[in-house]
């Protein structure tokens, strides 16, 4: 393996140093997931310690925490202060603290684990091969746990709907996955009603332990046939992978009651620069969602998804992830 001059790099080009910086943001991504995964950024967050300290607190083999940990000082999630290591508060927020607002830990850990099933391009590019979402459910985990945040944040802001999930309503969750989102709103609004569905078996099975005593069934969105019975429905970032979405929409739809609001938390492709850099996240996204057989919507589709509905809303949450609403 041959490796360009390095004392060099600054003067290289544009092109080149951009792509210099994808291959060292690549390690970059596993450093920390294999921090969290491991628990030792935690035990970094919580105490100074020596690498030797570390290895002994954590049981960890000694050549691998050593390697990890020079790479982590390096990269500027770890200090290093008199031969001791820590995490800063501010690498604490972004890396552990799921409630952060600006927490990326798990959007990381998602990369890493979603990273794992890229062989699989060759087959999508040879045959149009595609591999369901379902064989990595804890990257979906652990990319999730933000846009759940995002949404309890922004639920706090909306008065109609938080004032009906504190007073007691009945909330249904398409897509529930493996009902993380349910099992926070429980603990939040303990006297709301919750419902989950999810077309993947693994998922229900997971969501059941997770969320209980919630309801949860397999059942997918386009099957659906509540009847008015819903004061709020969900959908967090489940709308893309649905084989027909306008019947999705129709069946929630059918399943709210007059007056009722439908909730969507949604990656939305950008219509116009995409090559801003708070684009660029998603715009590299299709590839992963192409070889599970999905694509991201644009602003303009959803508007059209959510015709039959008044007062259709926007609230961009960053990253070009959208919570949308509209009233039945």
């Amino acid at each position: 393996m041959t490796y360009p001059n390095l004392p060099r790099l600054k003067a290289c080009s544009a092109d080149f140093s951009r792509l210099w910086g994808y291959s060292v943001g690549f390690y970059g991504v596993w450093l920390v997931h294999v921090g969290r995964q491991t628990g030792l950024l935690e035990r970094l967050a919580c105490d100074q310690l020596s690498v030797s300290q570390l290895i002994s607190a954590s049981k960890l083999h000694p050549f691998a925490v050593r390697a990890w940990s020079s790479g982590a000082i390096c990269y500027g999630l770890v200090s290093e202060k008199k031969g001791r290591l820590c995490v800063k508060p501010g690498m604490k927020a972004l890396l552990l603290d799921k409630k952060n607002p600006h927490y990326l830990g798990g959007q990381l850990s998602y990369l890493a684990l979603r990273s794992l099933k890229y062989g699989d391009f060759e087959g999508l590019f040879r045959s149009g091969k595609t591999r369901e979402m379902s064989s990595t459910l804890s990257a979906i985990e652990q990319a999730t746990d933000w846009d759940h945040y995002a949404f309890l944040t922004s639920v706090r802001y909306n008065k109609k709907i938080h004032n009906l999930l504190l007073s007691g309503c009945r909330l249904l969750d398409v897509g529930c996955g493996t009902g993380g989102l349910l099992a926070k709103m429980q603990h939040e609004y303990p006297r709301s009603n919750f419902t989950g569905v999810d077309p993947s078996a693994k998922a229900v099975a997971r969501a059941r332990k997770i969320a209980k005593p919630i309801k949860i069934t397999k059942e997918a969105g386009e099957s659906m046939a509540f009847e008015s019975e819903f004061d709020i429905l969900y959908l967090g970032e489940s709308l893309y992978a649905a084989h027909d979405k306008q019947k999705v929409i129709s069946n929630c739809r059918r399943a709210l009651k007059s007056g009722g609001t439908i909730a969507i938390v949604e990656g939305l492709l950008p219509e116009s620069n995409p090559d801003r850099n708070e684009n660029k996240l998603i715009m590299g996204m299709q590839l992963d969602f192409a070889l599970q057989g999905y694509k991201f919507m644009t602003r303009k589709q959803m508007v059209r998804l959510l015709s039959k509905f008044a007062r259709v809303r926007f609230r961009d949450l960053g990253g070009s992830v959208y919570l949308v609403t509209a009233t039945k």
